[in-house]
């Protein structure tokens, strides 16, 4: 196949392929007139290319998969790939946690933000901005010193 019939059977630019070939990470013999030329079996390593970009692997770590996909068995490649998706799992449940907590924390602003009465004295940002469970908008005109503005 030309690099044009591979574009269009993977979806995927010219560039990528290239990208890709420089990489090492898909191969192409060159015909006599200088054209790439690649068999049926690109199509299966793009697909497990685009599998592994699927699951944010690396390109060093795609490029190790298919290295030990190429000249290993089934169980050589358990054995490399088994503790990176484990790590990569960790990975996500650590930023998911993250993001619970970042998440939390908007939620608490908003409400403090939405408790705040509609007033014309200026309000503490900590009402919007701080954790502490008892924050409250005061005001801090000397009339009012002290009272609170709900």
């Amino acid at each position: 196949m030309l690099i044009s019939d591979v574009v269009a059977r993977a979806s995927i630019p010219a560039t990528t392929l290239r990208y890709y070939e420089d990489l090492g990470l898909i191969t192409a013999r060159r015909s006599p007139n200088g054209y790439r030329t690649y068999d049926e079996s690109v199509l299966d390593r793009l697909a497990m290319i685009e599998a592994a970009k699927q699951l944010n692997l690396s390109l060093p770590e795609t490029a190790e998969l298919l290295l030990v996909v190429d000249s290993d068995s089934c169980t050589q490649v358990h054995e490399v790939m088994h503790p990176t998706l484990q790590q990569r799992l960790r990975d996500v449940d650590e930023r998911l946690a993250s993001l619970q907590r970042l998440r939390d924390r908007l939620a608490a602003a908003t409400r403090r933000v939405a408790a705040c009465p509609d007033s014309g004295d200026s309000c503490r940002s900590e009402c919007a901005l701080l954790t502490d469970q008892r924050l409250n908008c005061t005001t801090t005109s000397p009339a009012h010193e002290g009272t609170r503005t709900r």
